[in-house]
């Protein structure tokens, strides 16, 4: 008790963290989103105030919607840091885009929603304060806050993806240049932030160029620099020489990067120190040394893994996921392999060990006196002491084994003068040799093919080593899916299988929420996702579960299973002869997988221990073969092939196998030998008839398939030769039967006891004097307990 105390006191515990972690995590992205708004919102360029925050706020609420509230609540602040004025300005075209985006009967795209509601706000607003048509020059800045607004709204679009591919996606030269834009963009917001001798824009940028120096060397750290300082020195519309400041700063950082951190923040230094001393009239004053101080003892407190992160994203490690691939790739291909090879064994061990005797056939066999000589009363005189008959009957194998036509009928001419039964002992003989014949040409046969089948291991085997060197292509099965989504233009973001055994199958899909309702989803989900689903796994699915996630952003999580559709309920009546404990029948009925059931049903002839074993062993064999997922007629064939074989004894068995689809609803039978197979469907009567006969019977054998699409509550019902008596006529003998199976089927008659009711009551009019086996099995639609309900099961009070 103390133990499970301890794991149920560790297991609260890690909920506990796992649950503070994400709980941290949003309260920081609500915090990023919150000042990135409050800065954007007093952006300022050409001395004037621009829109920033309403592009910023189109993306955010179409792809980040539990973050708007931040974002709404940052932007009024900073507004309000300007004036009430502002504040008025921006609700007023927060106001008209959500007009815009809202009216149903046109849909603009979102830069156009953005300019147009920035463009209308401001020309209502200096209309009222004008009162009347404003100045051309008010108008050019209205125009040209559009234009920046517009192409605001195409940056942020580029660097703020979804939040799932934040990190995954690739950093592009779009994506990161538009990045620096919105980075100048939220430095222009931040330069009147001074506290005492720190100020909050050198700062925030010194920081930025030291993170891009010790991520990406001088590339990107010279590229942040020079386009974030040239960026907000075109808003302040002052080119100075800081931007040859921050453009050295960035390449000297990036120089000294392979020192490490301490490198990097020297290197930083170095500029600002050159320069204060040979350009007095930049504004290196002392806001600014103490600011880029602070910044360089901050980029030392940043946590490695921080660091390490950005690293990553900028220069992946494509050697190891690489690497990684070859390796799945040939663990995979080795299990297949593996798999097949495995199949292959069991085939050799099926045809050529399981059936083979170990004693050699031998050319020359030993003459021994047959029938008709045993019975003739010159029986002696032949086969005596003398033995005169021995080389005369050797000499006439021999002959016929040859090719010359008068050697032959010399022999036979010998035979005929020696003995007085000749025509019965020739037909004889030619018996014999025709027996010989087949044992040697069937024996041939079994050794070529275990011969065939041990080489094909043997080639495996070499295969195997050399594909394990290898590297090939691969696609994984979510991939597919995701193609096959993109194509029917689904936004499915991730794809998860968790189980990919057939009828077992669970996959979970994470969709984008677009302001649908369940009865939307549950029609993507029967029109699009469903169909889908079915081609790539060829088994049908049922929606499951649907749940709407918040974490890490809203989305629609749908769970998919494979849809077993149909449930099987089954009874076997069995009886021997004259109630004895040796039966020569043998059924079995076992699930594949959950979708899929296999029936079958084997007479073998006689009832003595021999028709026993050799119809368990047709069931038995015939089971292990679809263990290894031979096709089923492929299965007949082979073990047609190999009973025939095995001339020992004069045994053979026949087979009625079905396997019932219990996803599709469908029922394939295969038949050797055996009785119809009935489906009572209400007060029809389907049969299933086969004329192939038993397994090991003839030497040509062949096999008919045959489909069946079943419906909910058919009755099947499959039965061995030995039901029908053969003093009867059976045609009588079988509509009897259907009738009495059907009276019980309308009295809603348990399946349990309908069997033995039924052949009961049929004994008593024909007399069952033989092995018998009814198999009857029916299906039914999977219905949950809550979707059915019966005013009359409970009463409602």
């Amino acid at each position: 008790m103390a133990n499970i105390e301890m794991i149920s006191e560790k297991t609260s515990g890690l909920t506990l963290f796992r649950s503070f972690a994400l709980k941290k995590s949003s309260f920081l992205i609500h915090i990023f989103f919150l000042f990135l708004a409050l800065f954007l919102s007093r952006a300022v360029m050409f001395e004037a105030a621009v829109p920033f925050l309403l592009p910023l706020w189109a993306i955010v609420k179409q792809r980040y919607e539990n973050e708007k509230w931040a974002v709404l609540v940052g932007g009024l602040i900073g507004a309000l840091s300007l004036s009430l004025g502002q504040v008025f300005i921006l609700g007023l075209q927060l106001v008209l885009y959500e007009a815009f985006t809202r009216f149903k009967y046109w849909k603009l795209p979102i830069g156009i929603s953005v300019s147009l509601a920035i463009f209308l706000g401001q020309f209502m607003w200096q209309g009222i304060s004008h009162m009347g048509i404003p100045p051309l020059i008010v108008q050019l800045y209205i125009y040209y806050e559009v234009i920046l607004a517009f192409l605001m709204t195409i940056f942020m679009n580029l660097f703020l993806v979804q939040p799932h591919r934040f990190w995954a996606a690739g950093w592009s030269y779009e994506r990161v240049g538009a990045g620096l834009v919105i980075l100048a963009m939220v430095l222009t917001g931040v330069q009147s932030v001074v506290v005492s001798y720190f100020g909050l824009y050198p700062f925030l940028l010194h920081l930025a160029i030291c993170i891009a120096a010790i991520t990406g060397g001088v590339p990107i750290a010279a590229m942040v620099a020079t386009i974030v300082g040239a960026l907000v020195g075109i808003a302040k519309l002052s080119f100075t020489g800081m931007i040859s400041v921050y453009a050295m700063t960035g390449v000297v950082a990036g120089l000294f990067s392979k020192i490490g951190r301490f490198g990097v923040v020297i290197g930083s230094l170095i500029p600002s120190v050159f320069f204060f001393f040979y350009d007095a009239t930049l504004p290196l004053d002392n806001v600014y040394f103490v600011s880029i101080a602070i910044a360089g003892i901050v980029f030392f407190a940043l946590p490695k893994s921080m660091v390490a992160f950005l690293y990553d994203a900028i220069h992946p490690k494509r050697d190891e996921v690489l690497l990684q691939r070859q390796q799945w790739l040939t663990e995979h291909t080795t299990e297949k392999l593996e798999s097949f090879q495995n199949f292959v064994l069991f085939m050799k061990e099926l045809v050529f060990d399981r059936f083979t005797s170990t004693e050699t056939i031998n050319e020359s066999s030993k003459v021994e006196p047959s029938a008709t000589c045993l019975s003739c009363f010159r029986y002696d005189s032949c086969w005596g002491t003398k033995n005169t008959m021995e080389p005369i009957i050797q000499d006439w194998f021999v002959a016929r084994a040859g090719v010359k036509e008068s050697e032959q009928i010399r022999a036979e001419k010998r035979i005929k003068a020696q003995c007085v039964k000749s025509t019965r002992l020739l037909e004889e003989l030619d018996h014999q040799l025709y027996t010989d014949k087949m044992n040697g040409q069937f024996y041939h046969g079994k050794k070529m093919i275990a011969l065939q089948l041990r080489d094909l291991s043997n080639h495996l085997n070499k295969l195997m080593e050399d594909m394990r060197d290898e590297t090939l292509s691969f696609k994984t099965i979510e991939e597919e899916l995701e193609q096959q989504f993109k194509r029917a233009q689904v936004q499915c973001f991730q794809i998860d299988v968790l189980n990919n055994t057939v009828g077992e199958r669970v996959v979970i899909c994470s969709f984008a929420q677009k302001n649908r309702t369940h009865e939307d989803q549950y029609m993507l989900c029967e029109r699009i996702v469903l169909p889908i689903l079915y081609d790539v796994f060829a088994e049908p699915f049922q929606v499951e579960k649907i749940s709407d996630q918040k974490n890490p952003f809203a989305h629609v999580q749908i769970r998919f299973r494979s849809a077993v559709r149909y449930e099987i309920e089954y009874d076997i009546y069995s009886r021997a002869k004259n109630s004895a404990w040796v039966s020569g029948d043998t059924h079995a009925i076992f699930h594949i997988h959950p979708g899929l059931v296999a029936v079958m049903l084997s007479d073998g002839m006689g009832q003595s221990r021999e028709a026993q074993r050799e119809s368990r062993r047709l069931v038995r064999l015939m089971r292990e073969c679809l263990s290894y997922n031979m096709n089923p007629e492929t299965a007949m064939h082979t073990l047609h092939y190999v009973m025939s074989l095995n001339r020992e004894v004069d045994m053979y068995a026949t087979i009625d196998f079905a396997l019932v689809d219990l996803q599709k609803g469908s029922l394939w039978s295969w038949k050797a030998g055996s009785m119809s197979t009935y489906i009572l469907r209400g007060e029809k009567l389907l049969k299933v008839d086969g004329a192939a006969a038993p397994v090991g019977f003839m030497p040509v054998f062949s096999i008919e398939t045959e489909k069946v699409n079943l419906l909910a509550d058919d009755f099947v019902v499959m039965v061995s030769d030995g039901v029908f008596s053969g003093e009867f006529d059976w045609e009588e003998q079988e509509k009897y039967l259907v009738k009495l199976l059907k009276m019980r089927i309308q009295n809603d008659m348990p399946i349990e006891v309908i069997l033995y009711d039924v052949m009961e009551q049929f004994g008593e009019v024909y007399p069952v004097d033989d092995d018998c086996t009814v198999i009857m099995f029916t299906v039914n639609h999977v219905v949950p307990k809550w979707a059915g309900f019966s005013p009359l099961s409970k009463e409602i009070s």
